[in-house]
């Protein structure tokens, strides 16, 4: 079962802002804090569903689902099945944001970043889970795309939480201009393939030169 394994301090420094050099003693005491704070509170829910693609209506065969964009067609130009997957830290995390910013401002910055970090590994687990499953043995997967990636309409979000009923399996709803509920939630695609797929490279907070790299420093990447 998926679930918080890790919150990444160099993901919630990219989440804040940060562009290298030494960080404060009060940023690391309270990022810290605030990642104690996520542990306790968070609620991790997530739900999942594996379907085949329809390639010439270009969707989610069975369901109101369509590839909207080049972005996401392309990503899923080789893979004959696909993923719908949606995860949250839950409502509490919410709550304990909105609680800081009343106290501390900055600390509900960090706070926030340590959530953001938070669903990412969350996601990243939840993508291993499914990743294992006996059904895609032997296959390769794509990255994970959410609506509102590249040139995919944000408005798909409604009928990705539609086809895998969000509210009921993962508590996670839509507000009527489109935002989830709980905010610290992540809806995503993912393809597989018989073909080896090409991935992104994963961001500067995994390299282990990122609290001294003289290029986030200037503003730029060696990417």
């Amino acid at each position: 079962m998926a679930l918080l394994t890790d919150i990444n301090e160099n993901e919630v420094l990219k989440y804040m802002g940060y562009k290298g050099g030494d960080v404060d003693p009060f940023v690391e005491k309270s990022i810290a804090e605030m990642k104690e704070i996520v542990f306790k509170y968070a609620d991790v829910k997530y739900t999942y569903k594996v379907f085949d693609i329809d390639k010439e209506n270009q969707c989610l065969k069975d369901t109101v689902f369509y590839f909207k964009g080049n972005d996401i067609k392309d990503m899923l130009e080789t893979c004959d099945k696909c993923v719908l997957m949606a995860a949250t830290v839950g409502n509490q995390i919410d709550s304990q944001i909105r609680l800081m910013q009343v106290k501390d401002m900055a600390k509900a910055v960090i706070l926030d970043s340590c959530a953001s970090s938070a669903i990412e590994n969350v996601c990243d687990n939840v993508q291993k889970e499914i990743e294992s499953l006996e059904i895609f043995k032997g296959m390769y997967s794509t990255d994970r795309f959410s609506p509102g990636y590249g040139d995919m309409p944000l408005e798909c979000q409604k009928d990705l939480c539609m086809v895998l009923d969000t509210q009921k399996k993962a508590g996670i709803a839509l507000s009527r201009s489109g935002l989830m509920i709980p905010v610290k939630s992540v809806t995503a695609i993912i393809g597989f393939s018989n073909i080896k797929q090409t991935k992104r490279k994963r961001g500067c907070e995994y390299c282990n030169m990122f609290r001294n790299c003289e290029f986030r420093k200037a503003g730029i990447t060696c990417d």
